[in-house]
């Protein structure tokens, strides 16, 4: 019976322990902000696909607080958030890789010392 009680405190504890293995992600929202930041830091996204994506981040939290100003969040509209959210990094991804450069066609690739001036290394916190 001790082994029983002691089995079920640790399986408690291991499952109550959000960050057990130091594993954390962030939530969509926050996950794309980041996306877009260095989409801008490292010049995959020109001015005019940076404004939409920024509308779209910004559509997408207004939704999210008018979908929680009941206080409730229904089936249905975790569900559309879940695939607007989905959508928008999707969008980002394409926009980042549609060889749109903002700093002009070539200029950035590995050959024009892109690795050599820090790009990607790190991107500014807001």
């Amino acid at each position: 019976m001790r082994k029983l009680i002691v089995l079920g405190a640790v399986a408690v504890l291991f499952g109550l322990s959000n960050n057990a293995f130091g594993q954390y992600r962030y939530p969509y929202g926050y996950s794309n902000r980041d996306r877009i930041v260095r989409g801008i830091c490292s010049g995959q996204l020109t001015r005019r696909e940076t404004a939409d994506l920024w509308r779209r981040q910004r559509q997408l939290r207004e939704e999210r607080r008018d979908y929680w100003s009941d206080g409730y969040l229904s089936r249905s509209e975790w569900r559309d958030l879940r695939r607007d959210q989905w959508n928008l990094r999707r969008r980002i991804w394409r926009d980042k890789h549609d060889r749109d450069r903002r700093y002009g066609y070539g200029y950035y690739y590995r050959g024009n010392g892109y690795y050599r001036r820090g790009a990607g290394a790190w991107w500014p916190r807001y």
